[in-house]
């Protein structure tokens, strides 16, 4: 079990510390119960119809393998990407940098130089080094509809989930991370299940879209683990780190490449209803 702990992070500048979540949301029994208690209504039904495709002494190891699956996936594929995010990590912008102005292509050089000038003359400047396995989240939630924000910050302080205090943003919630917790989005997490489960073409349903939106929960991590200055959160900071992960070429255009070289693997096609019948 992970060690619960608080974290300090940035709120576009204002520093900020979040305390530590109940230690039992960190253990298999905890886990489990967030992903049985809080999925969205579409994937509880497609779960449900997919036990009922199973022997009564299959169906416990659909939900757990479902999650172990999800954190498999995204090492998979941090590992393709690591050497190349681990370069493209020295360019992360400076927390004073305008998000405006860094997205554009002036802003982005300026912001490039500055911070190869400050690098070579003080390693504070550098980022953090973090192991691939650290970027996987402790804490993943298949098919939510709530927010890794108000898990993180509202709900799971005690042994029971706080429901008064959750966010619920009705079926089709983007994934989101948020300091040890990530949430997948309903719509990316029957994506998953439509190639994991069923078998379908790689091409077909979003799959693609959903890979990219898994394999980004491990780069949000990452720069909160990897940012010299901390995680940094907010409409400012996460613009940064969107741009950062999703625009900035030809990072963007390489990690749409790894993820198109993985999925025409096939590796996981159908493998969650071979595991779990197996």
């Amino acid at each position: 079990m992970v060690r619960s702990k608080g974290h300090a992070y940035v709120w576009d500048g204002e520093r900020r510390f979040a305390p530590p979540i109940h230690r039992r949301w960190y253990g298999e029994s905890g886990i489990a119960e967030l992903n049985e208690r809080l999925r969205a209504p579409p994937v509880a039904l497609r779960f449900r119809a997919m036990a009922a495709d199973l022997p009564p002494n299959r169906r416990s190891r659909l939900s757990p393998a479902s999650v172990a699956l999800t954190r498999e996936v995204m090492a998979l594929l941090f590992a393709r990407a690591e050497p190349l995010v681990a370069r493209h990590l020295r360019n992360y912008p400076l927390p004073e940098f305008d998000p405006e102005r860094f997205a554009s292509p002036l802003g982005r050089a300026a912001s490039e130089r500055y911070l190869r000038v400050l690098q070579e003359q003080d390693s504070s400047f550098r980022p953090k080094a973090v192991r691939g396995r650290r970027v996987i989240p402790p804490i993943v939630i298949l098919g939510t509809s709530r927010s890794a924000e108000s898990l993180r910050m509202h709900a799971l302080f005690g042994p029971r989930i706080a429901y008064t205090h959750l966010e619920n943003q009705r079926g089709n919630a983007h994934a989101d991370y948020c300091l040890d917790v990530t949430a997948v989005g309903s719509d990316t997490a029957s994506a998953l299940l439509e190639y994991w489960w069923e078998g379908k073409e790689p091409s077909d349903h979003g799959i693609q879209e959903a890979y990219d939106t898994i394999f980004h929960e491990a780069l949000h991590r990452l720069c909160d683990l990897a940012n010299p200055f901390g995680p940094q959160y907010g409409p400012k900071g996460g613009a940064k780190e969107h741009y950062w992960m999703e625009e900035y070429e030809p990072f963007a255009s390489h990690v749409e490449r790894i993820l198109v070289e993985h999925l025409a693997g096939g590796r996981e096609r159908g493998i969650l209803r071979r595991r779990v019948e197996a």
